[in-house]
């Protein structure tokens, strides 16, 4: 903090040079001259540092014990201002800076979106200018609270939003609600069936009455376990079936990849444009607007001036690069292709086997002219069973009638 006070106000390095150089430190103390840094360099010179409005008091102290001061350098902002004494221009220029500084300040210039996940960056700040927040926006008109609740109302998916305006920064951040998973009470009557076809090898009945044994072959959504029970003794009742059911499960995969693709094959020309934004109006600084290569790739970076504390200036400097290209056709190597292939339908069998395990699998790779083909047949030994609640009406055998 001392340190900037000093450059603000200035300070000076100088040089004494007397009989006695320690008697001028002495003489500075006793008279309120501040001091800093005080070297001593042979036995008749001293240096020190000190402030810029104390250096003719210095001077007179340095008279006074028949010695000579000398200033070395002089630092801070009253020296630095003092250069364009005569420069008008420059003096108007910094004063207009300032100016916009503190206007440019009070504004909202730069908005972020984080902790989206199914929901996209575009749909929080689409929903934030509905709200009255937008890139231009007033710093002191933003009622978080307000924009709070109107956002909430607004995105279902959300169940908590922030927004933090820091300088000309506003940080929205938000998180998302988690999808509540179908929970079955141990009250509701369900059934037993089949996820998957296959072949049964086990069967653990905890509830209700199985339909089928070990052995049985069944289809994708036969019912295996009946949640409608019928005994002589108490009758017929619904309850909550539950069952592991292990079977055997044959799955086959196909794949497909073109061996031929048509790609691009770059020249090494390019070219390079500039643009400048001001608050979302854009000036080119080029004359020629159109695409300057019939085929090409245009990559933008967009800097924005920016200074400490999030104080963002409503100005941005874009660069746009052109890299020229020209078309080109490739083949794919068959070996590629059958690695490729072979990944993507593993990665898809091992995603459909999540509550068993791979038993054998045999990959078949067919190159043809333009395509390649592949065909992943796995057996496996894995859990079928699935909870599906009763229809009462349809149990029973009932019908509904409507008036």
């Amino acid at each position: 903090m001392q340190k900037t006070v000093n450059l603000l106000r200035g300070f000076v390095r100088v040089a004494v040079e007397c009989p006695f150089p320690e008697r001028f430190i002495n003489l500075c103390a006793h008279n309120g001259v501040a001091f800093w840094g005080a070297e001593r360099v042979n036995e008749v010179r001293m240096e020190a540092t000190i402030p810029a409005k104390s250096l003719a008091r210095a001077e007179e102290l340095s008279v006074r014990l028949g010695g000579a001061l000398t200033p070395l350098s002089r630092r801070g902002a009253f020296f630095f201002l003092k250069r364009f004494k005569t420069r008008y221009a420059l003096i108007a220029g910094l004063f207009l800076c300032l100016a916009a500084l503190f206007v440019s300040n009070r504004y909202i210039w730069e908005l972020s979106v984080e902790g989206c996940a199914a929901l996209t960056d575009e749909e929080v700040l689409q929903a934030l200018r509905d709200a009255g927040v937008s890139t231009g926006s007033r710093s002191s008109s933003v009622d978080i609270e307000l924009i709070r609740n109107q956002m909430l109302l607004k995105l279902d998916k959300l169940l908590w939003i922030s927004v933090n305006v820091t300088g000309s920064h506003a940080s929205v951040v938000v998180r998302e609600r988690t999808e509540k998973p179908e929970i079955v009470s141990r009250g509701t009557a369900v059934n037993v069936v089949a996820e998957k076809a296959g072949l049964i090898t086990r069967i653990d009945t905890l509830s209700g009455s199985a339909q089928v044994f070990p052995g049985d072959t069944v289809d994708k959504g036969q019912l295996l376990v009946s949640g409608l029970v019928d005994s002589p003794q108490m009758g017929v009742r619904l309850l909550n079936a539950r069952a592991d059911v292990t079977a055997r499960t044959w799955t086959e995969l196909q794949a497909a990849v073109p061996t031929g693709a048509a790609g691009k094959r770059y020249t090494g020309r390019s070219k390079t444009r500039f643009a400048l934004v001001f608050g979302g109006r854009r000036v080119n600084l080029y004359r020629n607007a159109s695409q300057p290569y019939a085929n090409c790739d245009k990559m933008s970076e967009a800097s924005v001036l920016r200074l400490p504390q999030n104080v963002v200036f409503p100005v941005a400097l874009v660069r746009e690069t052109y890299t020229q290209y020209e078309p080109a056709s490739y083949q794919m190597d068959e070996g590629v292709a059958e690695g490729a292939l072979r990944q993507a339908l593993e990665e898809a069998l091992r995603g459909g086997v999540a509550r068993g395990e791979i038993l054998t699998e045999t990959f078949v790779f067919s190159p043809e002219a333009g395509l390649a083909t592949a065909v992943l047949t796995a057996e496996c030994l894995e859990r079928i069973d699935l909870s599906r609640k009763i229809d009462i009406a349809e149990a029973m055998g009932l019908k509904t009638y409507r008036p």
